[in-house]
């Protein structure tokens, strides 16, 4: 059974996957020299945040428990107001696309160091694919970014332009 903290957790978690989505919609606007990259985040973000309510409802069901470590509400709360600061500051034009791609990279950076993920036990084997599917995407979204970013910076992009 989850404690009531945990469901805020998880709850906040599906929102934070659905935040970047948001985020990553707005670079693709913003910056159409990489809108492949950003619709194809973008709908890996959306599909994390149908998981995330999947995993939520498993623990729920028992199907998988949750032991969030040392993860409190207020942290992922404060990952989603860093996401919405930078969405505001993209619309208000404040945000180069390097530093779009930087930011995104230290985001996704950040969900694979906070392991948020790796909080989920069970030996379901859905449960497990689930959790591996995230995983591997957040991975690729970083490996990603970060050729882009390397791109960028060393002109490979150059005909990448922003709007």
């Amino acid at each position: 059974m989850l404690k009531d903290y945990q469901k805020r957790i998880l709850e906040l978690l599906e929102q934070l996957e659905l935040e970047l989505a948001g985020l990553y919609e707005l670079f693709s606007g913003k910056y159409p020299g990489r809108k492949d990259l950003w619709d194809t985040l973008v709908q890996e973000e959306r599909e994390h945040a149908d998981q995330a309510k999947k995993l939520h409802l498993l623990a729920e069901e028992g199907k998988a428990s949750f032991d969030e470590k040392m993860t409190k509400t207020y942290t992922v709360q404060l990952f989603i107001d860093n996401v919405k600061k930078v969405y505001a500051e993209t619309e208000a034009n404040k945000i180069s696309l390097l530093k779009a791609l930087t930011l995104s990279n230290d985001f996704e950076q950040s969900i694979i160091e906070k392991k948020l993920y790796d909080y989920f036990i069970s030996g379901d084997p859905d449960v497990k694919a689930i959790i591996k599917h995230i995983q591997e995407d957040t991975n690729d979204h970083l490996s990603r970014i970060k050729k882009a970013i390397k791109e960028e910076k060393t002109g490979d992009g150059s005909s990448l332009k922003e709007v």
